[in-house]
C-alpha cells in the first residue's frame, strides 16, 4: 500500500470527487436492472472526436477494440504488419487468430518508427497494418504525412492506428478518415481521462467498417456505470486539460532535464511516460520500489535494459527525482 504507481501509464490522480456524486445520483435512481443504452454516449463521443455518431463504436476498453478489429477483418494465415516493440496485445490477438505476423523493428538508436521497412513489407497479401501512435513503450510518434504514405501503399488493405495516448500527444489521424476508407482508429478513456477501472474505449472508422465490427461486439459489453463516467468527464473537460498540461509542459520537461544532467539515456516521448536506459536497470528498479515507486522494466527487440516510467504531476515527479538522487549507481 502507499505506492506511487508509475508502471502502467495510468493517470496518477483521480478525476475530481464530483464524479462520485454523479454516479451516486444515478445509483439512487435504482436502475441497475436495466440493460445499458449507448446511443446518447456515442453522440457525445462523436462530438468530442469531431466525427458523426455512425463513425463510433463503443468498446470495453481499447483492448476489446483491438480484439474486435482482428476478429472482424483477419482470418487464419492472413498477413498482418506489427512493428516492434509495441503494445503486446497486438501480437497476442494476431496469434490467437493464427495470422502471419511481419515485424519491422523500431530503429535501434532512437526507437523511431520503421517507416521504410513497413512500406517495403506492404504487399497484396497484407490484410492489416498496425501503428501505435504514440507508440507504447517507446513514446515515439509517426507524423500524419507518414501515416498517409502507409494508407496509400496499403490501399487494398486496412491500416489501424491505436491512439490511446492522443490526449497527451495531440496528434490524430481522424482528419484522414474523410480521405481514406481503409483507416481505423481506436482510443481509450483509461489514460488521460483516468477511467481505467471502468473499461471504456471506442473505435473510429467509416460507417461501413463500423457496421461490420458491430457484428462482433456483444450488444451490452460496456456497463452503464462506465457509460455514466464517460458522460461526466466529457461534460467536464477542464480537469482533463489541466492534468495533461501539467504532465506534458511541467512534469515531463523537468524529468528530461534531470535525466540529461545525470547522463541517463532516455528516448523522446510524446506521451505521458518516458523510456529510460540506465547503466544498472535492475538496481534502479529495485531502489525505486524500495522507496514506494513502481515502474515498468521492459525487454524485447532494441529495448532490453530499459525502464518505462509514467510521468505524473509536478509534485510526484519531484518526488521521483529526489529518490533517484539517493542512488549512486546511475
Amino acid at each position: 500500500m502507499g505506492y506511487l504507481l508509475l508502471d502502467f501509464n495510468e493517470r496518477t490522480t483521480p478525476y475530481d470527487k464530483n464524479i462520485n456524486k454523479y454516479l451516486k445520483k444515478f445509483l439512487d435512481t435504482n436502475q441497475l436492472n436495466i440493460y445499458p443504452a449507448y446511443q446518447d454516449i456515442t453522440k457525445k463521443i462523436a462530438k468530442y472526436t469531431g466525427v458523426k455518431s455512425n463513425n463510433i463504436l463503443l468498446t470495453n476498453g481499447s483492448d476489446q477494440a483491438i480484439e474486435i478489429i482482428f476478429k472482424t477483418f483477419t482470418q487464419s494465415q492472413d498477413q498482418v504488419i506489427i512493428p516492434i516493440p509495441s503494445f503486446a496485445w497486438f501480437s497476442q490477438c494476431a496469434q490467437i487468430n493464427n495470422n502471419i505476423i511481419i515485424s519491422p523493428q523500431y530503429t535501434q538508436n532512437d526507437l523511431s518508427f520503421p517507416l521504410v521497412d513497413v512500406l517495403k513489407n506492404i504487399n497484396p497479401k497484407t490484410k492489416l497494418t498496425i501503428i501505435c501512435n504514440p507508440n507504447n513503450p517507446t513514446g515515439t510518434i509517426l507524423l500524419i504525412t507518414e501515416i498517409e504514405q502507409i494508407l496509400k501503399k496499403a490501399k487494398n488493405s486496412l491500416v489501424y492506428i491505436d491512439e490511446a495516448y492522443f490526449e497527451f500527444s495531440g496528434i490524430t489521424a481522424v482528419p484522414l478518415l474523410k480521405k481514406y476508407s481503409n483507416l481505423i482508429i481506436s482510443r481509450t478513456f483509461s489514460k488521460a481521462f483516468g477511467l481505467a477501472a471502468m473499461r471504456v474505449g471506442y473505435i473510429i472508422a467509416n460507417k461501413k467498417l463500423i457496421k461490420e465490427m458491430q457484428k462482433i461486439r456483444g450488444p451490452y459489453d460496456i456497463n452503464t456505470l462506465g457509460v455514466r463516467t464517460v458522460e461526466y468527464v466529457l461534460q467536464n473537460l477542464t480537469g482533463l486539460k489541466k492534468y495533461v498540461r501539467e504532465v506534458m509542459t511541467k512534469s515531463k520537461p523537468i524529468l528530461e532535464k534531470y535525466l540529461k544532467q545525470k547522463n541517463i539515456q532516455y528516448y523522446n516521448s510524446n506521451a505521458n511516460f518516458v523510456l529510460i536506459k540506465p547503466n544498472n536497470p535492475q538496481k534502479v528498479y529495485n531502489h525505486l520500489k524500495r522507496n514506494k515507486i513502481l515502474t515498468r522494466p521492459r525487454t524485447g527487440v532494441n529495448i532490453d535494459g530499459t525502464i518505462r516510467i509514467t510521468v505524473g504531476t509536478l509534485d510526484q515527479t519531484k518526488k521521483l527525482i529526489k529518490i533517484f538522487d539517493k542512488l549512486n549507481i546511475l
